[in-house]
């Protein structure tokens, strides 16, 4: 089975990295996966063929880890120096030491979170781990989006892997013009945009660029063809863009909570025990999702659509909890 040349690539660093005083290109061809090994059964032309394909093929790997600032180092025989051989200093190739910024810090909390509970997420998570022990400690940096209940579903991660297999999918989809249908998609990218996930492709049965809101998809997605069956656009158009629907809401908070939406709103009096603020918004749907992470700590005042959205999504979950 043919290897990747990125995995020839790191097996050629791994056995670098390991050799004792150096490795010769004899040593390499032997040892690295995705040399094709020397062959003594070939006849002189045939080997030499070979022999000057492994001699580019190493010359190339070579040159590309020396530009990617890996030190792969000549060494010669200290009696022939015609005998040549490579190694890689371990002590010039260490990456300098991470120091994240507060900002930055908070910034990596918040991708990890994102990746709770899907395949990547425990990797994500020690990784954020790792980083925050070889920084210095300072104080944490608020983040504005740090209320949000967005996070990485399963079916996201289903679509970031068929749109690096480049392979379509299968899935209902709820729509306010055409109710539920089956959808069958060519993913193009799956991206963020006010605080809620799309996936845009191509809709194969309707023959046309499409954007979906993952939040209503329904059921299980599935890969439907072959691996490698399209090719996505280099750019996508703009049009299918997911577009904002601004507005003005008016929220009432609990004193000394809410700080993300106080940052962004503006005092519009009292209700009570309630602060009320005045609230821009480009999503609705977003607006909404902060409100119900704050649990409890704020509720929609205005528009009534605001208000039929968070009622709505409160009731899902109570009946829910009531089985």
């Amino acid at each position: 089975m043919a290897i990747a040349a990125e995995e020839r690539l790191l097996g050629l660093i791994i056995a670098l990295m390991h050799a004792r005083t150096r490795m010769t290109k004899e040593e390499i061809r032997a040892s690295v996966d995705g040399y094709d090994k020397a062959d003594s059964s070939l006849d002189e032309a045939a080997r030499k063929r070979s022999d000057a394909a492994f001699e580019r093929m190493f010359e190339r790997d070579k040159d590309k880890l020396r530009r990617l600032g890996v030190p792969v180092v000549t060494v010669r025989h200290q009696a022939h120096g015609d005998d040549i051989g490579y190694r890689i200093d371990p002590s010039q190739s260490r990456l300098p030491a991470l120091d994240f910024t507060p900002a930055e810090r908070a910034v990596l909390t918040l991708a990890a979170d994102y990746w709770h509970g899907v395949t990547l997420g425990e990797d994500a998570h020690l990784a954020l781990i790792k980083a925050a022990s070889t920084s210095s400690h300072a104080a944490a940096e608020a983040l504005p989006f740090a209320a949000l209940s967005t996070r990485l579903t399963d079916a996201t991660a289903f679509l970031i892997e068929a749109i690096q297999a480049r392979q379509a999918v299968r899935f209902e989809y709820a729509s306010a013009s055409s109710g539920t249908a089956v959808r069958r998609v060519e993913p193009w990218r799956v991206l963020l945009s006010g605080g809620a996930e799309y996936l845009i492709g191509h809709d194969v049965d309707r023959d046309a660029s499409r954007t979906f809101r993952l939040g209503r998809i329904t059921g299980k997605i599935t890969a439907v063809g072959e691996p490698g069956a399209f090719t996505p656009p280099a750019t996508i158009d703009a049009s299918l863009m997911p577009d904002a629907t601004p507005g003005t809401a008016t929220v009432a908070v609990r004193p000394e909570a809410a700080h993300a939406l106080r940052r962004r709103g503006r005092h519009a009096g009292e209700d009570g025990d309630w602060d009320l603020l005045i609230v821009d918004y480009s999503h609705l749907d977003a607006l909404r999702d902060e409100i119900l992470g704050l649990g409890g700590a704020a509720r929609a005042v205005a528009p009534d659509a605001l208000v039929d959205a968070v009622r709505a999504h409160v009731d899902a979950a109570l009946e829910v909890t009531r089985g």
